[in-house]
């Protein structure tokens, strides 16, 4: 009964971890109420909860081993809930208010995102972990589906409008401060585990992660702008394809274990292949077919590529390291999320200037090089537990 209270407790506050998302579909219209504002400012509503996503994603793990996880998690909701309130009803005042609450957001995602994973890590081992990961993966693709496409029906009457999502923070607030345990799990802790160390597998996750972040979220900070500005729909248009690919996602969560089991080490890469090949669509055809089944492998890639390495970086290390293993993988990713619209759009401009879906190409390419170097670095960081584990057998037999 215990583990049932914390699974719907963990997947609760994993349905509503991305609900800054929400800002992707209406990015468009948020540029249209502020005609005077700099596209790169109006683009920091979404990238801003990046940045301090980045920050408590990291601060998160080593701040659980002093305080609760269950503190933590009801301060990151309650920020995220205020963060909600005051784009709902500042956010046409100006600018500033927006983004305001774009920093309450990021508090709030960034706690909440990386807590999700750790408390997994802590309740739950071997397959279970592993099934857990992908059902929350589930839980967080089928929230935001719904919440994506009620805040693109809402965004339909007043941009602003699509904050009233964030009063379902409401219940989960109740539900986690009702069934998570208030004291953490308590681990064990080997003499060589002391020094908190993590090892070559966590730290190659996580600059895969930053990169892939980095190129991912040129999809996510342009695609309702590209639909807007080639007349393909409006913010519910967006709203719509957004919730079409959190929805992939949310089935590719509740198989991952099943995925995993079949593609093995080789799911990071052909995930990454896959989203590649989306960006390449819409730079080709450009058409909202094929904007859409560029958020069909985008669902699929975010759904296989981050319980996977998740899943890593948790197993690489020892059960009182994972939460910090799992912060700076989360961390990892935040950064490159924020530096995409700085580093991305800068790159783009200087190549082909005003030309919005030169992005996508630039993104597809970077993925595919990125499958190639996740294959590369699988082969050597293998290669390598194998040379580890000769040498021990060796001293073993000595």
């Amino acid at each position: 009964m215990k583990k049932t209270n914390i699974k719907l407790a963990i997947l609760s506050l994993s349905a509503i971890v991305m609900v800054s998302m929400t800002a992707s579909a209406i990015l468009a219209d948020i540029a249209a109420h502020y005609p005077d504002v700099d596209l790169n400012t109006v683009q920091m509503v979404l990238a801003v909860p990046s940045l301090l996503s980045m920050f408590f994603a990291l601060l998160s793990g080593p701040l659980s081993g002093k305080i609760s996880k269950k503190s933590l998690v009801l301060f990151g909701l309650i920020s995220g809930f205020a963060g909600g309130m005051i784009g709902l009803t500042l956010g046409t005042v100006h600018i500033a208010l927006l983004i305001f609450a774009s920093v309450l957001i990021g508090v709030s995602q960034g706690i909440n995102s990386t807590m999700t994973m750790a408390l997994i890590a802590d309740y739950f081992s071997g397959n279970e972990r592993g099934a857990m990961m992908g059902l929350q993966s589930a839980f967080v693709n089928g929230g935001s589906m719904a919440i994506l496409f009620a805040s693109g029906l809402l965004a339909g009457i007043q941009w602003n409008m699509s904050y009233l999502v964030y009063l379902l923070f409401v219940p989960v607030i109740l539900i986690v401060w009702r069934y998570l345990p208030k004291d953490n799990q308590k681990h064990e802790m080997m003499e060589e585990d002391a020094d908190g160390k993590m090892n070559a597998v966590v730290y190659f996750h996580c600059i895969v992660m930053m990169l892939f972040a980095m190129l991912i979220f040129i999809y996510q900070s342009n695609i309702a702008m590209f639909i807007s500005s080639n007349h393909l729909g409006n913010a519910s248009t967006a709203g719509f394809i957004n919730s079409f690919g959190t929805g992939i996602g949310m089935v590719t969560g509740i198989f991952f274990g099943r995925i995993k089991n079949l593609l093995k080490d080789k799911i990071l890469p052909i995930a990454m292949s896959l989203m590649g090949l989306g960006m390449l669509g819409i730079y080709f055809v450009g058409t909202i077919e094929a904007v859409i089944l560029a958020s069909f492998f985008n669902g699929f890639a975010m759904s296989s590529i981050i319980p996977t390495v998740m899943f890593n970086v948790s197993s690489a290390v020892s059960a009182a390291k994972s939460s910090n293993a799992i912060a700076l993988a989360n961390g990892s990713m935040s950064i490159g999320m924020f530096m995409s619209p700085f580093v991305m759009n800068s790159f783009a401009e200087s190549l082909r200037p005003g030309v919005l879906e030169f992005k996508f190409f630039i993104s597809a390419v970077g993925l595919v090089v990125l499958a190639f170097v996740i294959l590369t670095g699988n082969y050597i960081l293998a290669n390598g537990e194998a040379i580890k584990t000769i040498k021990a057998s060796k001293a073993l037999q000595e």
